[in-house]
């Protein structure tokens, strides 16, 4: 069998792993800012939101922390990124 994670992160500990994994799933999303926003300038609007999409926006929020944590940049892409 195959070792697939790369010996980079053989000796990494499972709560540095799940971080790690979390950073990497991390994609800017424009959607995800605005509802963010929404949730924390207009909670009454907020509330009214599919439970769905809270819960993608609970998991974009992590993934984000995540990423945040481990130094990488998570501010919106500018042209040439794109």
């Amino acid at each position: 069998m195959t070792d697939t994670s790369g010996s980079r992160y053989r000796y990494e500990s499972n709560e540095t792993k799940k971080l790690r994994l979390r950073a990497d799933a991390f994609r800017y999303s424009p959607a995800h800012e605005r509802l963010a926003e929404m949730k924390r300038d207009r909670p009454e609007q907020y509330d009214q939101v599919s439970p769905l999409m809270r819960i993608s926006l609970a998991h974009y929020e992590a993934d984000k922390a995540a990423a945040v944590q481990l130094g990488r940049n998570v501010s919106a892409p500018t042209n040439q990124e794109v």
